[in-house]
């Protein structure tokens, strides 16, 4: 059976199964996050694939229904991902640097101040052109599943041990936490820092103990594993949007009949659009707790110097990932172009 590849945009969800194709009854898709649900929901993606579990049965007359699989329950996500690949699950969300092994364009997600807000980065997820080229750059990687939709679960910001940052001349020479990966190093090598690796669960006591002055992280992050604590100093510089991708297994669209094939898709596109607002007002929740904290200094950033330093780092991962085209639609739809 055929099995589309393509932005489903425009088109009514009552004409959904006008498509061709033989439809099969009661089917039900494993869909699984690493992310833990709670009620109210704590992150953005629960809302985004709640929306697609109560949607999608509708879309398709009651033939597609879906099984939800937080908190890791049926793996990591680079463990899901492989699952995905071979069948065991259908469909699933995760962050772009877990599909870098198998799809290291993505890594251009990593280059530091890609969006200057959050309505730049819904423009560009909103974007059919930066959809389409994305999904098509993983297509052709014929890993076994494919693109159903792109959210976003926030921002990721600096704290620090000893004080806030407003320049980029504060963070000349200061012990700086980063991620592992090459794009990082050089993202904060060209702010000033002296970027060093640690593993998530040392971050705390790393911070405590001084052997690293600041880390950055989402706030939900910084909240929850409380680094506020260690690290009172929490400077807004919202250096990256965190983009998440919906990704849909190959084999689990194969059982599909067109129509439902287009419906699951039009259920994830809209999912990552959702996930874009519960982002923004799960951040405004947490920022405010932390700005309640006793102690905890919250710090506004201008960051545009920040972004125009790492305009020349931007151009040198898009070229080296061979991504200038994504990198060209992002910067068209910001004020700096």
């Amino acid at each position: 059976m055929k099995i589309l590849r393509r932005t489903i945009t425009g088109a009514a969800t009552g004409l959904l199964l006008a498509l061709p194709g033989v439809a099969l009854a009661g089917t039900t898709l494993r869909v699984a996050s690493e992310e833990a649900f709670a009620t109210p929901a704590k992150v953005a993606a629960q809302s985004a694939l709640e929306h697609v579990e109560k949607t999608l049965p509708d879309a398709t007359g009651g033939e597609v229904s879906v099984q939800l699989y937080p908190g890791g329950a049926l793996g990591s996500e680079k463990e899901l991902i492989k699952a995905l690949a071979d069948g065991t699950v259908d469909a699933m969300v995760l962050s772009p640097g877990n599909a870098a092994g198998i799809v290291p364009e993505v890594q251009l997600f990593s280059a530091s101040y890609l969006f200057e807000s959050y309505d730049h980065a819904r423009a560009v997820i909103k974007d059919d052109g930066f959809f389409e080229a994305l999904a098509q750059i993983i297509e052709g990687k014929q890993a076994g599943f494919q693109l159903a939709g792109i959210g976003l679960t926030g921002t990721r910001n600096y704290y620090s041990r000893s004080r806030a940052v407003e320049t980029i001349e504060d963070l000349s020479g200061v012990k700086m936490r980063v991620m592992s990966s090459p794009t990082e190093f050089k993202v904060w090598s060209e702010l000033g820092t002296l970027p060093t690796t640690i593993p998530a669960p040392e971050i705390y006591t790393s911070l405590q103990t001084g052997v690293v002055d600041a880390a950055e992280s989402s706030l939900p992050a910084i909240s929850g594993s409380k680094y506020y604590e260690v690290a009172p100093y929490i400077s807004l510089t919202q250096h990256q949007f965190n983009l998440h991708l919906f990704l849909v297994s190959d084999i689990a669209m194969s059982r599909l009949s067109e129509g439902q094939q287009a419906a699951v898709l039009q259920a994830f596109r809209e999912a990552g659009h959702i996930e874009i607002d519960e982002a923004i007002r799960l951040s405004d929740e947490v920022l405010a707790f932390l700005r309640e904290r006793p102690g905890v200094t919250v710090t506004e950033v201008d960051t545009a110097p920040f972004a125009q330093k790492l305009r020349a780092v931007q151009d040198e991962v898009a070229t080296g990932l061979g991504v200038e085209p994504l990198l060209e639609i992002i910067r068209s739809h910001g004020t700096q172009g």
